[in-house]
């Protein structure tokens, strides 16, 4: 059960740091954000790395550090970057159902790669789930504009595109932590090459942003914190049990998105009954994935 408490953890994590991030993209460009964030995310995630995981670290071999890149690259250029590119497009709360649908994506790989067993209530569950993000953003799709909205469209396509590097990300961060040690290290780790690999792409605005945006600079330094929180506890849960039981309770972040939406986005977000109705049915999808897991 602590894996399941830990995965709805990651959810406020990620749910809130896609706010975060959204309010703090008015005047400063995805990438800079994406790159900010990383950087913030770093700092608690090697401090709990050294002070956890130091014997883990020491005990790396060299041949490791190509697969941490690697990673990094999946998470952070494949998944973050493109889920902050889809935020500022299509907002917050039309992003997050879409970033959300990795656990389709996770429990595909975790059961063709890593050969993880699917309960049928589990499968109904993740379904369920994935329907509900689709039905989130069904007023959007269905309004005469959207096919020739290019926008609109890129916006969908990249919260995919994260998606599934999110999703092939967590099948690395289980087997990396059963290869290496501690999810704490896995997780610092990943932060750190993906901070390398995006400070070409977002360093330079980075320095712009600390002296022309610093209202919006606060608003990413809270983004990289709850993102710190989601990706620690997401690892740490994969660590003690299977992906296709993490990943589908992790992705009912967008409806902690939904709400601080409401709550703080009204001038930037619309939320409505087609978000509220789809994001429910996530939820009950959510129920039916932790009842599976018991059985």
């Amino acid at each position: 059960m602590l894996a399941i408490g830990l995965a709805f953890v990651a959810a406020i994590g990620f749910g809130s740091s896609a706010v975060f991030a959204r309010a703090g993209m008015r005047g400063i460009h995805p990438l800079t954000t994406a790159f900010i964030s990383v950087v913030i995310s770093f700092i608690p995630a090697a401090i709990i790395a050294i002070s956890f995981a130091l014997e883990d670290i020491q005990a790396l071999p060299l041949i490791a550090l190509l697969a941490f890149l690697a990673h990094g690259a999946l998470n952070f250029i494949g998944g973050r970057t493109q889920n902050h590119i889809s935020i500022s497009l299509i907002g917050a709360s039309r992003s997050s159902p879409f970033v959300g649908s990795a656990a389709m994506f996770a429990s595909i790989f975790a059961v063709i790669i890593l050969g993880e067993y699917l309960h049928p209530l589990v499968a109904a569950g993740t379904a369920a789930v994935v329907i509900g993000l689709i039905v989130s953003s069904a007023d959007h799709l269905i309004s005469e504009s959207w096919r020739l909205d290019k926008r609109s469209l890129i916006g969908y396509a990249t919260g995919l595109g994260a998606a599934a590097s999110y999703g092939g990300s967590t099948l690395v961060a289980k087997s990396l932590s059963e290869s290496y040690g501690s999810p704490f290290l896995i997780a610092a780790a990943a932060m750190f090459f993906g901070m390398l690999l995006l400070a070409p792409m977002g360093g330079r605005g980075a320095i712009r942003a600390i002296s022309t945006a610093r209202t919006g600079l606060v608003f990413i330094i809270f983004c990289g914190l709850a993102s710190a929180l989601g990706v620690i506890s997401l690892f740490t849960a994969l660590s003690m049990s299977d992906v296709v039981i993490v990943t589908p309770i992790a992705s009912i972040s967008p409806l902690v998105t939904l709400v601080l939406a409401h709550f703080f986005l009204n001038k930037l977000e619309q939320v409505t009954k087609w978000i509220v109705f789809g994001t429910g049915l996530a939820v009950l999808g959510i129920v039916m994935v932790i009842i599976g897991s018991t059985l």
